[in-house]
């Protein structure tokens, strides 16, 4: 099925979990370099997943290369990919640590369908890559 064939409401629907997505994971990764400025509450929240608060401006930065991966139109499968690895790490995190399972440990499998699920809505490669 062609973007042509491909209704606007599909594609506008696929545009919104995506912008939903990337929204929430843009507001994540630039958090993480102001880890020092955030209220207690934050970083007691950041500090129960164990993670060194030195290390999170590496983990923002590398979460912004998957999102600008994502964001391009050429390059929106590798991106959705790479943050579907980005998000298994936080599963794991949350695991580790024995975060509630359905609050905390599958928000970040929530985020992957968001982005997933918008990608197929919009792009009409994705759908290809699922014919029979």
């Amino acid at each position: 099925m062609s973007t042509s064939t491909l209704s606007q409401k599909s594609i506008w629907t696929g545009r919104i979990l995506s912008g939903l997505a990337v929204a929430f994971l843009l507001f994540d990764a630039v958090m993480k370099f102001f880890m020092d400025k955030l209220p207690p509450e934050a970083l007691e929240a950041g500090a129960a997943l164990q993670w060194p608060i030195e290390r999170m401006p590496l983990v923002g930065t590398i979460l912004l290369i998957c999102l600008a991966f994502y964001l391009i139109p050429r390059t929106a499968i590798l991106g959705a990919i790479l943050l579907t690895g980005y998000l298994g790490g936080a599963v794991a995190s949350h695991v580790r640590v024995g975060n509630p399972l359905f609050s905390h440990t599958l928000f970040p499998i929530y985020v992957a369908v968001f982005i997933w699920l918008g990608l197929f809505l919009r792009d009409a490669r994705v759908r290809k890559m699922l014919e029979p």
